[in-house]
């Protein structure tokens, strides 16, 4: 009996230890170590979407990620875009008004798309790839993928749309057709014909400043006609300020000088319209031409703003204004010259022998001459007056 009192007595000890633990873990439980979630941003809960109940690290406008992309349009553009075209210069027209163009066809569609989509405000680093296809010369069809970040997410859209090409006669080629003008640039020569190199040299000038200026944007700048007479060239152009423009020009670069006359044409809108003729000269000596300036005789080479050249008594270089050498006479030109033989050269003393008296005749040595006794060379004779060129 003992033995089982024993026994029984063990078991409530035993119990009561057992209870005595569970306690113990009630009241003092044992610590656990929580290891932070390394996809939650520092600072931040675990947040409930309010549309679809979801945890979410973070909200974007009140919803979470999939929330706001479901409801959030990246990009739209119009089902049809019409792209009008200019079948005589290329112009695309936008809006009311028509822009030039060198771009093929496609190029043009490409930027027609771009310039119709509407993206969203929020979008940022925005990539465009466009796959053009047609079933017909006017007809195309543009499936459009738009790449872009939008608040820190990274989404896309794929759209769709077609284009409908037409064409139509642009404003500028309108007036061309019709053969409208503002100016006409008369190229001139001052008491001469200009020659058909100074010509051909004067339009291309003025070919340069109207392309040059319609690049820019300018569509009034365009040539109507050229009408080649025998005093000149006569040059219409669309632009009264490209014409003014190309005479600027011709005469930094060819020493022209221009004068304005304008001639009153009609009315718009209660103000006078007028067409300008600019007289358009070429200075009156070309290179090769000789003159007598004050008592001097001058090889021109050069007639601009400047003329320049070479004083053929002393063989020095001259230069002078333009404008003062209106009394200048020419006298003869390059072309009238004449073969001859230096005789001798001895310092500054020269003998040539005339090409017709064929006397020896004695000159002061030009410095321009380097040639050596017995050897030919080329002279021009004025009255009585022997000059020696130098190699032309």
């Amino acid at each position: 009996m003992h033995w089982l009192n024993r026994n029984r007595l063990l078991n409530y000890l035993w119990i009561i230890l057992g209870v005595i633990h569970v306690h113990k873990n009630i009241l003092y439980p044992v610590s656990k170590t929580i290891l932070p979630n390394p996809n939650k941003k520092k600072g931040m809960k675990n947040l409930a979407c309010p549309v679809c109940g979801h945890p979410a690290d973070n909200l974007i406008d009140g919803r979470c990620r999939d929330c706001f992309l479901k409801t959030f349009t990246l990009a739209r553009i119009p089902h049809m875009i019409r792209t009008i075209i200019c079948p005589l210069c290329g112009s695309v027209k936008k809006g009311a008004h028509w822009e030039g163009n060198t771009a093929e066809l496609e190029d043009v569609i490409h930027v027609g798309i771009k310039e119709a989509l509407k993206l969203d405000s929020d979008a940022k680093d925005v990539q465009v790839s466009i796959d053009l296809t047609n079933s017909d010369p006017s007809i195309y069809h543009a499936g459009i993928r738009v790449d872009a970040n939008v608040k820190g997410i990274r989404t896309n859209a794929a759209l769709r749309t077609e284009i409908r090409v037409s064409r139509e006669t642009c404003d500028t080629c309108s007036r061309i057709a019709g053969g409208y003008y503002e100016a006409v640039v008369q190229v001139r020569a001052e008491g001469r014909f200009p020659d058909e190199e100074e010509q051909v040299q004067l339009v291309e000038l003025i070919e340069e400043v109207i392309e040059r200026q319609y690049r820019k944007g300018y569509r009034l700048a365009f040539i109507t006609k050229v009408d080649e007479l025998p005093e000149g060239t006569d040059v219409y152009i669309g632009s009264n300020s490209s014409a003014r423009q190309a005479c600027k020009l011709a005469a930094e670069r060819f020493g022209c000088s221009y004068s304005e006359s304008p001639s009153l044409v009609g009315k718009k809108d209660g103000k006078d319209i007028y067409r300008i003729t600019y007289s358009l000269r070429l200075p009156r000596f070309v290179p090769g031409d000789i003159i007598n300036t004050r008592g001097d005789f001058v090889l021109i080479r050069h007639s601009g703003k400047r003329t320049s050249g070479l004083l053929l008594g002393s063989g020095l270089e001259f230069s002078e204004n333009t404008n003062r050498l209106k009394d200048a006479v020419k006298i003869a030109n390059v072309e009238d010259a004449v073969d001859a033989v230096l005789v001798s050269v001895e310092d500054d003393i020269v003998q040539v022998m005339h090409p017709t008296t064929f006397r020896p005749v004695t000159l002061k040595k030009p410095a321009h001459l380097l040639g050596r006794g017995g050897e030919d060379i080329r002279i021009v004779i004025i009255g009585d007056e022997i000059f020696i060129l130098p190699p032309y």
